[in-house]
């Protein structure tokens, strides 16, 4: 597959910190709106077709970009401070495909991801006590506050796996997910 070259002077920009429900309309309207006619706009959506929180916007001539940068840079648009930027392309990391677990692996350690906001250690614990629990441990921000996703320790790998089987059950009135944490 030949690549094809876009323009010398054609931009993009990256929009951060966006609402979930924008559109790519949305988007392409308020740059548009501004002034500063982009060529394209789109929202970056995740796997699940859900949005990922940012978007693209491109430019066909790099001194527009740039002028909508310094306008748009942290406007509020739909309740929201923008992140606008110069597009630096994928991140390291992104699309990554090596699944090899790190050298420190043990196989007695479950991550576990959408936790209610008020969900502490000890309760992380205790829902997976009928699989053997030994600690758990909740993510959090700078500022203390819950990242939404925690670890569970076992004894051993096999307590691990039976834990995973709590996946999509209520927990906190949210559903949960579960799968080996392959970093520890």
């Amino acid at each position: 597959m030949q690549k094809t070259k876009r323009p010398k002077n054609m931009a993009t920009l990256f929009v951060g910190n966006l609402k979930w429900e924008c559109t790519d309309e949305e988007l392409f309207n308020l740059f548009s709106g501004g002034g500063f006619i982009p060529t394209n706009a789109n929202i970056v959506m995740g796997r699940n077709g859900r949005s990922r929180g940012y978007g693209l916007v491109t430019f066909a001539d790099a001194s527009v970009s740039d002028s909508a940068m310094g306008v748009f840079n942290e406007q509020e648009f739909q309740g929201r401070n923008l992140i606008v930027h110069e597009d630096r392309g994928a991140t390291r990391g992104a699309g990554k495909t090596d699944d090899t677990p790190d050298p420190n692996f043990t196989g007695t350690s479950v991550f576990v991801n959408n936790l209610s906001w008020s969900c502490s250690e000890e309760e992380l614990k205790g829902f997976f006590a009928s699989h053997g629990s030994v600690s758990a441990t909740i993510a959090l921000r700078k500022d203390g506050k819950s990242r939404g996703w925690g670890t569970v320790q076992f004894t051993t790998p096999e307590q691990a796996e039976a834990a995973l089987s709590m996946k999509g059950q209520e927990f906190g009135g949210r559903m949960i997910e579960c799968l080996i944490d392959k970093k520890a």
